[in-house]
């Protein structure tokens, strides 16, 4: 019964792993080259499910992230570098009762990107002018085993093991130049998320394993004028099957969640974007869950 409480609750986090890979609309955009920026990301995720042996579950995340991030010039191509330190907490409900992992810490994540095609590193005056086109990039980024974790709890905001994410953002942009009032984007990032193992987890196994998730994500944004924009979002993602000792559990979901984004300009230093996400599909018919971001950001 223990082993099938682990894997029934993991089905659930498994979720959360994928769907705080999403990265949002705009998250990529072309900004003027040797440009830094710290920003705070609220992000609040509710999952409901049925699960065999905890019967009507609730997964509740919260999640405050402090990042900085700083770009530079790679032969002519923006780059960037980013680390973040996630703050947060978990509750789980079942019949087995609740599980609180009170305000704890996060893994630590630690990212790195560079621009492809069509993003070039620009002085301000520059970039202010470009006239925006197809643009592609390569990111990846790195959660190290560095949160909270008590092998002894179902759920933790740590998850004790690496996780390698790696994307290709693509978008093309319609515009006059990367100001302009009416700018439009059409945006697609096909993403990986691997799991390493964690040879500590709940329950009597010894190791848990985790297979990848495959995810896309899509946004088509506008600006409505120099301070407000609007985006529509689509979010699939399928795999994140997981294997205790070497014994799969089939336990891969499949799911499909759309959205809307809000972006507001505050300043030419400040900027804040909120977004909201449904999932509308789902492999496993019991599983249901929608997510809220609030992000702010300063440039600098």
């Amino acid at each position: 019964m223990l082993a099938r409480i682990a894997m029934a609750a993991l089905a659930s986090v498994s979720m959360v792993s994928g769907a705080l890979a999403w990265d949002g609309a705009r998250a990529y955009h072309l900004r003027p080259g040797g440009a830094s920026d710290v920003s705070l990301a609220l992000n609040l995720l509710h999952v409901e499910n049925t699960l065999l042996g905890l019967g009507d579950t609730t997964l509740d995340v919260g999640v405050l992230t402090p990042t900085y991030r700083t770009s530079f010039d790679v032969m002519g191509n923006v780059g960037f570098v980013l680390i973040g330190l996630p703050v947060g907490g978990m509750t789980f409900d079942s019949l087995a009762g609740t599980i609180d992992t009170g305000i704890a810490q996060g893994d630590l994540v630690l990212g790195a990107g560079v621009g492809l095609v069509g993003m070039p590193a620009l002085a301000p005056m520059d970039y202010a002018m470009h006239k925006p086109g197809f643009q592609a990039m390569v990111e990846g980024k790195l959660f190290l085993p560095t949160g909270d974790y008590d092998a002894n709890r179902i759920v933790n905001l740590g998850q004790n093991r690496w996780t390698f994410q790696a994307s290709l953002p693509i978008s093309y942009a319609l515009g006059d130049n990367m100001i302009d009032p009416e700018l439009t984007t059409f945006e697609i990032r096909p993403v990986v998320v691997i799991f390493g193992d964690n040879e500590d987890p709940f329950g009597p196994a010894t190791v848990m394993s985790q297979a990848p998730i495959f995810g896309i994500e899509g946004h088509i944004t506008r600006n409505f004028n120099n301070s407000v924009w609007a985006a529509v979002d689509a979010y699939y993602e399928t795999g994140g099957e997981t294997s205790f000792d070497g014994v799969a559990n089939g336990d891969g979901v499949e799911t499909l969640a759309l959205g809307a984004t809000l972006g507001l300009v505050l300043s030419p230093n400040v900027a804040t974007r909120m977004t909201y996400r449904h999932t509308v599909y789902s492999s496993d018919p019991d599983l249901t869950g929608h997510a809220l971001e609030i992000t702010a950001a300063y440039l600098f």
